[in-house]
Order: C-alpha cells, then structure tokens, then sequence
C-alpha cells in the first residue's frame, strides 16, 4: 500500500502495482521492484553482512539494558528510538573486526547507559568470597544521597541484567550478592553509571571490567 503526499499531484511513498515511491533529498523517485542479484557479494558486502548480524544478536540479548540506558537520548522528532540509538552506537563505535576479518565487540568502548550526569571514575569490580565488589571515585558534586548507582551486567552469548539503585553514588564502593538470574557459565562485562533519581537524570555507563 502506498500514501500519497501533498495532494493528487503529489508523489507517493510505497508500492502502487509493479512500482515504488519514495522520496529522496526532496524529489520524489518512482522506481521498478529491484531484481534480486545472482552476484556473490564483494569482500566489503561480506564483511557489513556478518557485522549487521553480529549487531543485531548482541543488541537483541541486552535490549532491556539499552531500553532503560538510552531512554533519555531518543530525540521527539527523530524517527530512532532508545534501542535503535544502542544499536547505532553498537555499529558504529563498538563493533569492528579482528586480524581474521571476524566482527568482534569491544567491551571497553560500549555505553549501555547514556546520559548528561558525570560518570564514574577509576571504576573496579571483582570477585570475592562468592560475592561482587565494586569500587568507584566518589564525585564532590553527587553527594547528595538522591544520587545512587547504576549496575549492568552484559554478556555476548547471554541474557543481560541491570540493578537499580544498590549503593550512594558518594560512597566509592559497595558490595553484592551475585545475581541469581545470570548464567553462571556465561562471561559478563560489568558496567556501572550515576542516576539523580529526582530527577531522574543518568551518566553515560563507565566499564568496570570482566567479572571472573
């Protein structure tokens, strides 16, 4: 089905019979249905092929991480959404490809919350005891205790989660039972940021490093 804009002598966005239109820098294009290609893909095709896929199943696993993380970032007038923003971000600054040519993600480059707030610093986490220690720099200006941090954990061949609020953002540390809903066998990458939860403002995420 296709909409016709700006009246009957207007163009048409969609498929009308054998044709399609739609619009392109301001001039309206009408064009046959394309022919599927029998040509083996270049090199380049392959290439932005396996990282569209790779983008697509890792966005896919950690998509409510990226709900909450890039709510603040969809613009009103922008037809991207939170998730399509991650995703963005995911292709363009966190995927890239290793000495064999294989996508592969790049754990410290990834933001899975981004907002306005300062993020943390000198950002650490470990395993001890059976329990996950997290440390951080406290920031002057977040003292107040309406300031509290953000967890998440991300892995790439499993189901992400995210803690809300475990610990005052002034307090440079706290210290957590390991969540119950994480695959014990699956690798997480651990990311923390800063919420104002009156106003409910965040900080871009801060990598803290693989939980082992």
């Amino acid at each position: 089905m296709a909409i016709l804009e700006d009246g009957p002598n207007g163009g048409f966005r969609g498929k009308v019979g054998s044709v399609y239109g739609y619009n392109l820098k301001g001039q309206w294009i009408i064009r046959g249905a394309r022919r599927k290609s029998n040509k083996p893909p270049t090199e380049a095709q392959r290439l932005h092929r396996q990282k569209l896929k790779l983008v697509g199943e890792f966005c896919g696993e950690n998509k409510p991480v990226f709900d909450f993380g890039y709510r603040f970032k969809k613009d009103k007038e922008s037809k991207y959404g939170a998730f399509q923003l991650a995703q963005k971000h995911v292709f363009n600054e966190v995927v890239s490809f290793d000495a064999d040519n294989n996508p592969v993600v790049n754990f410290e480059n990834l933001k899975v919350f981004a907002g306005e707030l300062l993020s943390p610093k000198n950002a650490k986490v470990s395993f001890n005891d059976g329990r996950i220690d997290l440390e951080w720099m406290p920031t002057p200006a977040y003292n107040d205790r309406i300031y509290k941090l953000n967890l998440a954990f991300v892995s790439l061949k499993d189901l992400s989660s995210i803690k809300l609020a475990i610990a005052n953002a002034a307090d440079g540390k706290c210290s957590m039972e390991v969540p119950i809903e994480l695959n014990v066998k699956a690798e997480y990458h651990v990311y923390i940021g800063f919420w104002n939860t009156f106003h409910d403002e965040i900080s871009d995420s801060t990598y803290c490093g693989l939980l082992r």
